[in-house]
């Protein structure tokens, strides 16, 4: 794509000058000679006006440049920016993701405590049951004692116990008993207290214990939830950044295609200088031609015809690929190829004046020649070498240079056109009418 606007940038600068136009006037006056010198001059001319054109184009490319290269500074710098964004937002979801996991460990801690209270509970539940029964057998036991007492009118008669004693021995051994009993009245009392408390306390500190360790873990999982959506957050401004990033590459990448394209045309535009530079060398020299023709015609003497003949082959080789269209998305080729080894010789297809001999991005090494005696211009491209220069006079079959493959090339060939008049863009006619 870029390559074709340069072509075509080179090509509306690039044109036949008519260099030996003035060798068709034989025996002509003096004044047809003034006349090809004029059209020599009004050609100068406009070369001068392509010469100012381009200068000013290479200074407005030059700017566009400059422009560009502020862009892409101003784009890096921005990718810059994201990608520090981008450190930081990972970094931080790094670490929301360790605290995240440290939470989870936490809560599994908490769970396996749990599970080890409800553990405990579960046997705590089965004591607590065992000193249920063993507290109902005591009230039961109480009640009996109680009924006891109030069926004997509301008081054990303790005394009467003892005072119905047959003698000391016996009295002895009452009053013992009297003693045991009360004793352990009592002491069933105590111990009926004291385990109802310790059943008390046991249920109530296993529950706070319970509902302390539910209280963390549903502050640890409140946090957890927490870091969660923290992450999320964190997660979607990473997706953005990289929405951001994408999209800043895509125009850096754009910017430089764009620099490329400038810089291929600032390339293009110094081509055509040169092309313009040497035509102009070349008129120059026509004129002074000219003007020793026409100084021979005051003094007597005559222009020699041009001479005549057809083309013939440029190349030795075989003919590998024709004129007209191709399939896409080649286009339509403008001339022929005749492919040959690396070194092949090529030669002029007729007698004629070279008007370009240069290295082109497309072309690669490439001669013009133009033939006045038929008004034509030939092309020989893609060549390994070149073998004459510019404003050289060729005679048929003169060796032009060898068969390369430089340029735009695939594969070692000679790209062949004929032109009518100058070369134009594009202006590319088949040769084969033109070939023996």
């Amino acid at each position: 794509m870029r390559k074709s606007i340069a072509y075509s940038l080179i090509a509306m600068l690039v044109f036949g000058i008519g260099l030996a136009d003035w060798e068709q006037v034989s025996a002509e006056s003096a004044g047809g000679v003034k006349q090809k010198i004029s059209e020599l001059e009004e050609k100068q001319a406009k070369l001068n006006d392509k010469k100012s054109t381009l200068n000013n184009r290479k200074v407005n490319t030059e700017e566009k440049i400059e422009k560009n290269k502020k862009k892409q500074a101003n784009v890096t710098s921005e990718i810059d920016k994201i990608d520090k964004d981008l450190a930081e937002t990972k970094s931080s979801i790094t670490s929301k993701e360790n605290e995240i996991a440290e939470t989870s460990q936490h809560l599994e801690k908490l769970e396996n405590r749990i599970d080890e209270l409800n553990e405990k509970i579960k046997k705590l539940k089965a004591e607590i049951k065992k000193l249920k029964e063993r507290i109902e057998k005591r009230e039961q036991l109480l009640k009996d004692r109680l009924r006891a007492i109030q069926s004997n009118g509301g008081s054990m008669k303790y005394i009467e116990v003892i005072m119905g004693s047959n003698s000391f021995s016996d009295f002895i051994s009452r009053s013992s008993a009297v003693s045991t009993i009360m004793e352990q009245d009592q002491n069933i009392m105590e111990t009926h207290a004291k385990e109802k408390e310790e059943l008390e306390n046991k249920q109530a500190e296993v529950e706070n214990k319970k509902k302390e360790i539910e209280s963390k873990k549903a502050k640890i999982e409140d946090k957890k939830a927490e870091l969660e959506s923290q992450k999320q957050e964190l997660e979607s401004l990473q997706a953005q950044l990289d929405k951001q990033m994408a999209e800043k590459e895509e125009k850096l990448g754009e910017l430089k295609e764009e620099q490329d394209q400038l810089e291929e045309y600032k390339m293009s535009i110094a081509e055509q200088q040169q092309v313009l530079k040497d035509q102009a060398a070349v008129i120059e020299n026509a004129k002074k031609q000219a003007k020793s023709k026409l100084n021979q015609l005051s003094s007597g003497g005559s222009l020699s015809s041009g001479g005549s003949g057809i083309f013939i082959w440029p190349a030795n080789g075989r003919f590998s690929s024709g004129y007209g269209p191709r399939p896409a998305p080649y286009g339509n080729h403008l001339g022929i190829d005749i492919a040959a080894s690396t070194g092949t010789p090529i030669k002029a297809a007729a007698s004629g004046v070279v008007t370009r001999s240069a290295y082109s991005s497309s072309y690669g090494n490439v001669v013009y020649v133009y033939h006045p005696q038929y008004n034509k211009s030939t092309v020989y491209a893609h060549m390994s070498a070149r073998s004459v220069s510019l404003g050289q006079s060729v005679s048929t079959g003169q060796q032009l240079g060898a068969v390369g493959n430089t340029g735009d090339s695939y594969g070692a060939h000679l790209h062949f056109e004929v032109h009518n008049g100058k070369w134009s863009y594009r202006g590319g006619i088949n040769p084969m009418p033109f070939l023996p």
